[in-house]
């Protein structure tokens, strides 16, 4: 790296809408410059690198191993940034700062209003925007799209850009319609000739899905017909598919217990063993979990112990399905 160089935020932006784009004169046009402009800044940042982050062929620009590195790198600076200023803002009387974050179902339809109502009262000056996180795929998170998120734990592989902090435990159930022909199985390999409507990818289910799926519905006989499999983005969508299909769906316990005076849904009593899953707290490595972000779990925390104490029917139903992580 040349020492008489500095990095600038700019060759940052420059770096990721040409990794975006494929393109010098796509990125140029996403940014409002010129392609000279652009070019001229990946070229600064190569030098100041001092190796090639792209490799320039006839389809375009693709990223050589140093780019993608430095393009995790680049995504987490940008947005730190942007988050500064937004709370810098917030700084000034009469400014709305605005906060996004990512939010499991299960919190979305258990407890979620309490915790906005307090939220608000205690930070009047933030604008929240929420947005529903399935599965263990934070590329929004990662990309800045949302400054934190309250979902399932990712996997070990993220420990390089996540900081995961485990709020609840919860165990996963397999949903059926009411009087679904599958309704009493005792067993998950059983189903296996059922279709299914799932919420995320099927390497992201734990202990026994995912190794039951990997078995029974990726590598079939010659000629065999595979159950159908069908995916969504969110959670109502699979319940209301599941109540008026014969697919089935795994479901956390804390949606089922939440949602069943709203669905004819049933629960398959399976006797396999089913690995507990943990709702978290996920930030950006780096993040500093202080201001709107801190203040919004302290008070979601808050809202959950005092259901607890206070013995709130809705709660009490839900907390039988979840264990809180003391903290």
């Amino acid at each position: 790296m040349d020492p008489h160089s500095e990095l600038k935020p700019y060759q940052l932006q420059y770096l990721i809408a040409v990794a975006e784009q494929g393109s010098l004169r796509q990125a140029a046009q996403t940014l409002g410059v010129s392609a000279s402009a652009v070019s001229k800044g990946i070229k600064e940042l190569e030098d100041v690198a001092g190796v090639a982050l792209f490799e320039r062929q006839a389809r375009g620009y693709l990223l050589s191993p140093a780019g993608r590195l430095l393009l995790a790198r680049a995504r987490t600076i940008t947005a730190e940034m942007s988050a500064a200023l937004r709370e810098l803002n917030g700084l000034q009387a009469d400014v709305i700062t605005e906060m996004s974050i990512g939010i499991t179902p299960w919190i979305i339809h258990t407890i979620l209003p309490a915790v906005l109502q307090r939220f608000s009262e205690v930070r009047p000056d933030v604008r929240l925007r929420i947005h529903e996180v399935l599965g263990t795929d934070y590329r929004s998170l990662r990309d800045g799209g949302i400054d934190v998120a309250i979902g399932l734990s990712p996997g070990d592989e993220a420990a390089s850009e996540f900081v995961v902090r485990p709020l609840f435990s919860y165990e996963q159930a397999v949903a059926c319609r009411t009087g679904h022909p599958c309704a009493n199985a005792r067993t998950l390999e059983s189903l296996s000739g059922q279709g299914w409507i799932l919420s995320h990818n099927l390497e992201q289910y734990g202990s026994p899905f995912r190794e039951f799926f990997a078995a029974n519905y990726s590598e079939l006989k010659p000629g065999e017909r595979p159950a159908t499999l069908h995916f969504t983005r969110a959670a109502m969508a699979a319940m209301y598919i599941v109540e008026n299909t014969d697919l089935l769906s795994i479901l956390p316990w804390p949606l089922v217990e939440a949602m069943r005076s709203r669905y004819r849904i049933a629960v398959v009593p399976l006797r396999d063993k089913i690995m507990e899953r943990h709702t978290s707290f996920i930030t950006r490595r780096n993040t500093a979990c202080n201001g709107a972000i801190g203040q919004f779990v302290d008070v979601l925390m808050a809202v959950v112990q005092e259901a607890t104490e206070r013995r709130d029917d809705a709660w009490l139903r839900i907390s039988r399905a979840v264990d809180l992580i003391r903290r």
